[in-house]
């Protein structure tokens, strides 16, 4: 039996498939091991805190209305008291990653009637809350501070638990545009492109150059692959952040609500409605064209058969 060599045209087509898969496949390994249940790391008794009721010479009460602001301190500030802050510790829990709340309007028309929605927040965040009082947050650390505040007190247990989270944190820090803080495409792509002065409907600038190329070299696969890699980046980014969202109605208005708001922004939505219409129209006449074809062929062969008969 010979074997059939695979030529290099085939190995990088395949390829070409293969990393949108591996994409959504590693981005639901994370959610469905990491991001389904929130690990939670504690109850600590040395937990640092600082107590603030004034700023600049204000008080908190003629600032916000409350009469002083409580939030975690990183385990590098050494706890100390001054004018306007009050050091202390208190006994509490990290949370990675956390929740909250995202209110949103399924539609356009419906401003008035925002839905709530419960998000997964970041792999690279720990959320503090206390102990007495778990419903409230104390604020967050990112996960290198959490893992110095662990080292200090020789949790070695815990920072072998911590570990896969340093890793997620670093790629999010050096890799926004792979896997970013979160599912939302309006918080996430400002941010990443911000610092580079590059518009943030980078999907609907690159589908335009994608379109155009396809239409003039009669690449009509190059589309069908851009369209790929789309579903690719939302599913494999869906199931790493909260894979809730695919399978709840809710969740999946506000995956919608995120791409229309978010990602695509004015030029960016004619195009993407224009592309999807044009798209259709195109494959199924191409998909007609071809069940015509196969139907021909189909018909000439019964008819070259009946012949030889």
């Amino acid at each position: 039996m010979i074997k059939k060599e695979i030529s290099l045209k085939e190995k990088f087509v395949r390829l070409l498939i293969l990393l949108p898969i591996i994409y959504i496949g590693f981005g639901w390994y994370v959610g469905l091991n990491y991001g389904r249940k929130p690990i939670l790391f504690g109850p600590y008794k040395d937990i640092l805190v600082v107590m603030k009721d004034s700023l600049l010479g204000s008080s908190f009460s003629e600032i916000s209305g409350s009469n002083a602001l409580v939030m975690v301190v990183p385990p590098g500030d050494v706890g100390k008291s001054d004018q306007d802050s009050t050091y202390f510790k208190i006994t509490g829990y990290f949370e990675i990653p956390g929740t909250w709340n995202f209110d949103f309007a399924p539609s356009d028309t419906d401003f008035m009637f925002k839905n709530t929605f419960v998000l997964t927040g970041s792999y690279s965040r720990a959320i503090v809350h206390e102990l007495k009082n778990p419903r409230r947050s104390l604020g967050s650390l990112s996960i290198k501070e959490l893992n110095d505040f662990l080292k200090a007190a020789g949790r070695t247990k815990d920072m072998e638990k911590l570990k896969p989270y340093l890793f997620l944190a670093r790629m999010e820090e050096k890799y926004p545009w792979v896997y970013s803080d979160t599912v939302l495409l309006s918080r996430a792509m400002g941010n990443i492109f911000k610092d580079n002065m590059l518009p943030y409907d980078i999907l609907g600038l690159v589908g335009i150059a994608v379109f155009f190329i396809g239409l003039a070299t009669r690449g009509f696969w190059l589309w069908g692959y851009y369209l790929f890699w789309v579903f690719a980046y939302w599913l494999g980014r869906i199931g790493y952040h909260d894979i809730n969202l695919v399978f709840a109605n809710d969740g999946c208005q506000v995956v919608l609500w995120s791409f229309w708001n978010g990602f695509i922004q004015k030029e960016g939505r004619l195009f993407l409605v224009i592309a999807l219409v044009v798209s259709a129209i195109t494959f199924g006449i191409l998909g007609i064209m071809y069940l015509t074809k196969r139907i021909k062929q189909l018909i000439i062969g019964v008819n070259v058969c009946k012949c030889r008969i």
